[in-house]
């Protein structure tokens, strides 16, 4: 019986262990080069989170309004259309709407009411802008209170012939009066439910660069059998039939798990079968440009989709570099569309078409490397052997 020694140093001369050893080194170097840069002191970034200001109020509220403006380290804007504004912040173009309503110097004045201004965050977003925003709910109301209303509430005091040092007493009583009302939209009570689209996209994405893998390896085992476009098109097909049964086990499963959509099952089967697809062909594209190193490849690209598709942090806060590369990451919209789907948004027909154009782009893509190889080869494709 042969000893252990000569079984590991058999085993260490393996092609598919080498390439295995090398495949988990990698893992290792791209994930921490690629995650380290991509997360790299994101919280410095928040400033590029945008808050729109929805002002009815042309007294005491204008005033709150320009100090909101002009203090608060955020991009804001002013939005003169509440309606507006909440269809942004649904489509996730907003991190939040204050809405200062029409009464706000009414209420100020008046002792017996309170001031309210209205907060409005989208939870369909990663758990990070809403404590966030819940911060800056305490900024705004303090800055409120503090920089508009006291000042303001004293000229009116002093106006009515009150004594300046009781005005300033009064009104520091009242300012803290301004109360902040929080509406957030599509409220996730389960926090599971906000790790649903990171689980699909990480699921989906690594079951199909592990299945064109498989699909790579055994293709090269009878490309002397078949011709390239042969070859193509039976890879083609296999996509097709692993889509339809990998997004009917997808979404049966989180289905079964209580994950439900408002848009319907049949939607959700439908977006999860559209990025599906997508991912089998881009992770297919890698072994085409790449060959054998196409695997590789794919590891760095689960990755940079796990950064940049904003499952996890708000792609708002990602380096410049990183949110450009998330345009045309299909993680990016098929996260978007879950988002929409699980948690609540709109409907994710814009998801659904940029996928579709990415699949369309990635096709004609594999198309003309095939036909490129075709035409450098010189030979008409092989024909299929005949059985004796």
């Amino acid at each position: 019986m042969k000893s252990i020694k000569s079984a590991l140093l058999a085993l260490l001369k393996s092609p598919m262990v080498i390439i295995g050893t090398i495949t988990a080194l990698i893992f290792q170097i791209l994930f921490s080069l690629i995650w380290l840069t991509g997360y790299d002191h994101i919280t410095n970034n928040v400033n590029r989170f945008t808050i729109a200001v929805v002002n009815e109020d042309q007294g005491i509220g204008s005033k709150a309004m320009q100090a909101m403006m002009t203090k608060l380290p955020f991009q804001m804007m002013q939005e003169s259309n509440l309606e507006q504004a909440m269809a942004e912040l649904d489509e996730r173009k907003l991190q939040m709407v204050v809405h200062i309503p029409k009464d706000f110097s009414h209420a100020i004045k008046d002792p017996a009411q309170k001031a309210v201004v209205t907060y409005s965050v989208n939870e369909s977003n990663p758990s990070m802008v809403k404590s966030v925003m819940q911060t800056v709910v305490n900024q705004i109301s303090a800055s409120l209170n503090d920089q508009a209303v006291q000042s303001r509430i004293t000229a009116v005091l002093e106006q009515s012939n009150i004594p300046k040092s009781q005005a300033l007493h009064l009104s520091q009583s009242m300012s803290s009066r301004v109360v902040a009302d929080m509406n957030n939209i599509h409220a996730i009570s389960n926090f599971s439910r906000t790790m649903v689209p990171m689980m699909l996209v990480l699921a989906s994405f690594t079951g199909c660069m592990l299945f064109v893998m498989e699909v790579n390896k055994a293709s090269k085992l009878i490309r002397q059998t078949y011709g390239r476009w042969t070859l193509l098109s039976a890879r083609s097909l296999l996509n097709i039939a692993a889509s339809l049964l990998v997004t009917t086990v997808g979404t049966g499963m989180v289905t079964l798990m209580g994950v439900h959509s408002d848009q319907g099952f049949a939607a959700m089967w439908l977006f999860q079968f559209i990025y599906v697809i997508t991912f089998l062909f881009v992770a297919q594209l890698s072994f085409y440009i790449f060959s054998d190193a196409g695997g590789w490849i794919n590891i760095a690209l689960l990755s940079i989709q796990l950064i940049t598709s904003g499952a996890m942090v708000p792609r708002e806060l990602l380096p410049s570099f990183y949110h450009f590369v998330s345009e045309y990451s299909p993680a990016t919209y098929a996260v978007t569309g879950i988002m929409n789907m699980v948690n609540g948004g709109p409907a994710v027909t814009s998801a659904a078409a940029s996928l579709l154009l990415i699949l369309l782009s990635v096709l004609v893509a594999t198309i003309m490397i095939v036909g490129g190889m075709q035409l450098l080869q010189g030979k008409p494709e092989e024909k299929v052997q005949m059985a004796s």
